[in-house]
């Protein structure tokens, strides 16, 4: 403060302590010393605040913002929780859906079918509304079948602060977390909940025997712009053991369907043909000698250019010294009174905007040879990715998503291929 004001030449008044940059009293000197005391008032405020905090989490009161579905605060005591009795009986149907094996996809296109508000709209909150926001969530369901609060168990304190100067915040580890049990009336009873718990982890040790597709991750739905998911179907006109089909979906649709988006189906098998082929076909352009010949002398002329942005940026600096020598010396003539205050003042700032504009141009061309030198070595790699590619019978997933950027199906099937580096703009594939 009593640096960078002075310098930039702002005048700092404060009231309380009866300062002014303008006119010092010598108060300055006690300002630091201040600033200490007051920080040190504001650390054990912080510590005060969150201890009283803790102690009325572990007596069973509630202090968070969002209470969670099935409850509501209240009308007594703000910090108590009461069982909503609409809410609540959505809550205990989500678990009999589940119970009875029906999915958390399912139970939330259920949901959504029958038209029952998800929680966000249901409680009012303040969000952004997008075309699913009436819609319920798979995340919404799994977060309401794991949530202890439903068998009367508060769990509080999963993250804190990392400084009381700061706004972020981390997460705990669960020793640190505060448990109330027996906190609020309970929705669920205990032995519901644990065999929903345990259908849970059964699905996860499950999950270790998903197949990574080729392509899966690059494709996204051409009309809604998500990523598409995979599916696999039995094959009804065959009757074979192995007659399972693999299937890219939209993943709106298989989430909400009610008319959000498409099915936009496309088979994985016949998906990853046309993505090769089209990719050896272009490559096969690409990298033939005629082409790699014009590239080289694209790259020639972009080291020439090269050149002659360092001799224009070595230009350009050398006025900058220049102008800051002229700087040093109008301070000196201003300190031997050979020009006016006045005069000091317009030439400085006539000099100061010469410098800014030579900033400018400076950090353009820097931009500019950075550019450069990173399209050649992009242009190298990629050269040397396109090779390997072309020399594989069987390409991998990872040298695929070096080539291609994104491949978008479109509702009429069509399939366009964006790749990482530019050869020719998206092409389309019947």
């Amino acid at each position: 403060m009593f640096k960078y004001f002075p310098e930039h030449n702002i005048r700092y008044i404060a009231i309380l302590e009866n300062f002014d940059t303008l006119n010092p009293n010598g108060v300055e000197d006690m300002i630091p010393f201040q600033t200490i005391v007051n920080d040190w008032y504001l650390k054990d405020i912080s510590k005060k605040i969150k201890s009283v905090r803790q102690n009325k989490m572990r007596q069973g009161l509630y202090m968070g913002s969002t209470v969670a579905y099935g409850y509501r605060r209240s009308k007594e005591n703000n910090c108590k929780l009461e069982i909503d009795e609409y809410a609540s009986k959505i809550v205990k149907k989500i678990f009999k859906l589940r119970l009875e094996g029906t999915t958390p996809t399912m139970i939330a296109r259920k949901l959504s079918d029958e038209n029952i508000k998800p929680p966000s709209i249901y409680n009012q909150r303040n969000i952004n509304k997008t075309y699913t926001t009436n819609l319920w969530g798979v995340s919404t369901i799994n977060q309401i079948l794991a949530n202890p609060i439903y068998i009367g168990n508060l769990v509080q304190r999963k993250f804190d602060k990392i400084s009381y100067k700061s706004k972020k915040k981390i997460k705990l580890n669960k020793e640190q977390w505060i448990v109330t049990e027996n906190a609020v009336e309970p929705i669920i009873s205990k032995d519901v909940f644990e065999k929903v718990r345990k259908m849970k982890n059964k699905n996860v040790a499950n999950c270790n025997k998903k197949y990574d597709y080729l392509l899966k991750g690059l494709v996204m739905c051409g009309d809604c712009g998500r990523t598409m998911t995979v599916r696999r179907r039995m094959n009804k006109r065959k009757f074979k053991e192995d007659s399972i089909e693999t299937y890219y979906c939209c993943t709106n649709n298989i989430r909400y369907r009610n008319g959000v988006c498409s099915l936009h189906y496309f088979n994985e098998e016949k998906l990853n043909k046309i993505v090769i082929d089209y990719l050896r076909n272009i490559l096969k352009r690409y990298a033939n000698k005629d082409e790699m010949e014009m590239i080289y002398q694209e790259q020639n002329k972009n080291v020439f250019n090269q050149k002659g942005f360092e001799k224009e940026k070595e230009a350009y600096i050398q006025k900058r010294n220049i102008l800051k020598k002229a700087l040093k010396d109008l301070y000196v003539d201003k300190t031997n009174n050979i020009i006016s205050e006045i005069e000091f003042i317009e030439l400085k700032q006539d000099l100061e905007n010469d410098k800014k504009i030579l900033n400018n141009k400076i950090n353009e061309i820097e931009e500019l040879i950075e550019k450069n030198e990173q399209e050649a070595k992009n242009h190298e790699l990629m050269f040397d990715k396109i090779n390997e590619f072309l020399s594989l019978k069987n390409p991998s997933k990872a040298i695929l998503l070096d080539l291609i950027k994104k491949i978008e199906i479109m509702e009429n099937k069509h399939v366009k291929v964006f790749l990482n580096f530019n050869i020719e703009k998206a092409k389309e594939n019947e």
